[in-house]
């Protein structure tokens, strides 16, 4: 019975069983077993063809109809709110990772960071220590060496002016 009046609404809007199929979103061949009664639809199934071909009146009643729209549509908030639960976890999860990622890659930067300052500050030290080190070992090696070569130098000029100092200059006498 159903099957016939299915059959007869499609034919009397010109649709082919696979035009049909195309705008329900079912096959060609359930339509088919539809129609000739060898399946029942579902009542999903059912409401989906009753709607696209617009004969609810005649496969339901009217109350039948608000009944099956009131279960869908609570079914629909079920399923919506499942839904809803679902992906708001999965965001949490995301987002937890992210965040936990972020904040391990703030923390790893930072301490690269300060590791980084406390190496190169130890270095700045080191070097200067180094530095120091270095220069004050060459000045007492050019003391050593200039005292080598020199000192036999400073006392010949030495010697040389004390000897010019015993020495007296007639000019210079004469001229007191």
């Amino acid at each position: 019975m159903i099957g016939n009046i299915i059959k007869e609404a499609r034919e009397n809007q010109n649709l082919t069983q696979k035009e049909l199929a195309e705008l329900t979103g079912l096959s060609q061949a359930g339509i088919s077993k539809l129609e000739q009664g060898i399946s029942g639809p579902s009542v999903k199934t059912l409401r989906r063809i009753a709607e696209t071909l617009g004969i609810q009146d005649k496969i339901f009643t009217p109350e039948e109809y608000m009944i099956d729209n009131e279960i869908d549509m609570d079914l629909e908030k079920r399923v919506e709110r499942r839904v809803e639960t679902r992906l708001e976890a999965r965001l949490e999860a995301r987002l937890e990772s992210r965040l936990k990622e972020d904040i391990t890659n703030d923390l790893l930067n930072n301490v690269e960071i300060e590791v980084k300052n406390k190496l190169e500050n130890k270095l700045e030290i080191k070097l200067s220590e180094i530095t120091n080190d270095l220069l004050n070992e060459l000045r007492k090696e050019i003391q050593v060496e200039f005292d080598r070569k020199f000192d036999p130098i400073l006392q010949m000029i030495s010697k040389i002016l004390s000897y010019n100092n015993n020495l007296t200059c007639e000019t210079c006498n004469a001229k007191q």
